[in-house]
C-alpha cells in the first residue's frame, strides 16, 4: 500500500495552554479571526485550537508556515488545498483533522448524545434496516450505535462535499464500500474518546491505512 493510500487523523483537545493557543490564533487568516470573534469564549477556543491546528498539521506536510495555508472554500464550506486533501470535525471541545495525497476526504466526530430520543429520530431519518440496529440493543447503548451510523455518514457526505441531511437515507451499516450517486467511498470506523464516534471515508474502493495522533501530544497509533 503507497503512501497515497495513507490517512493522517490527529485528535485535537481545545483545552490547550495559553502561550499555545496565541500561537493558534495567531496563524489564522483574517476571515477565521472574525468568525472567531463573533463566538462565545468557549466557542471561540474551540474554534481556534481546531482551525489553528488543522492550519499548523496542513502547513507541516506541505513544508510551509501555519499562517502561508491558503483555504479555498468548497461546495458546502468544506476547506480545500493545493497539495492536499483534508478535513476538519469538531465536537464538545474535540477536533479531528484528517488529511490524505490525492483522495477526497471526509473525517467526522460525534460526542454520543444520551439525552437524544435515538429511536424516534433512526425511525424517521435512518434505513429501515439502521432502525432496526438501533432499537435491537438494551437501551443504554441505543445512543452509541445510533453516533457510530451518523459519523460513517457523515464522513461520507463530507468526502463528497455535500449536505448531511440526505445523506441520513445513506445505508452505511456493515458496510466497507458506501455508494452515494458520484461513486463509491470506503468508510471506516476511528477510535475515539469514551463518550466520542467517529469515521473517516475516502472516495474509491481502494482500502487504506490510518495513522492516527493526538495533537500536540505526537505519539502515533497505527489504527
Amino acid at each position: 500500500m503507497s503512501e497515497a493510500d495513507t490517512v493522517c487523523v490527529w485528535l485535537v483537545d481545545s483545552a490547550l495552554p495559553p502561550v499555545l493557543m496565541s500561537e493558534l490564533a495567531a496563524s489564522l487568516d483574517e476571515g477565521e479571526r472574525r468568525r472567531a470573534d463573533e463566538m462565545d469564549p468557549l466557542r471561540r477556543r474551540e474554534f481556534v485550537a481546531a482551525h489553528g491546528a488543522a492550519r499548523l498539521l496542513t502547513g507541516r506536510v506541505l513544508g510551509m508556515a501555519p499562517d502561508r495555508v491558503r483555504w479555498r472554500i468548497g461546495r458546502h464550506g468544506k476547506p480545500e488545498v493545493d497539495g492536499l486533501r483534508v478535513s476538519l470535525s469538531r465536537s464538545s471541545g474535540l477536533a479531528m483533522f484528517a488529511c490524505t495525497a490525492r483522495r477526497a476526504i471526509g473525517v467526522d466526530l460525534q460526542r454520543v448524545d444520551e439525552g437524544l430520543d435515538v429511536g424516534r429520530t433512526a425511525d424517521r431519518y435512518y434505513p429501515a434496516d439502521e432502525a432496526r440496529h438501533v432499537a435491537d440493543c438494551p437501551p443504554h447503548e441505543r445512543p452509541t450505535r445510533f453516533t457510530g451510523l451518523l459519523t460513517r455518514k457523515e464522513a461520507c457526505v463530507k468526502a463528497a462535499g455535500g449536505r448531511l441531511f440526505p445523506g441520513l437515507r445513506l445505508p452505511v451499516h456493515g458496510r466497507a464500500v458506501v455508494r452515494q450517486a458520484d461513486g463509491p467511498y470506503r468508510v471506516r470506523d476511528l477510535p475515539a474518546p469514551t463518550g466520542y464516534a467517529a469515521a473517516v471515508a475516502l472516495a474509491g474502493i481502494d482500502d487504506y491505512r490510518v495513522r492516527a495522533h493526538r495533537w500536540p501530544d505526537e505519539g502515533v497509533r497505527p489504527w
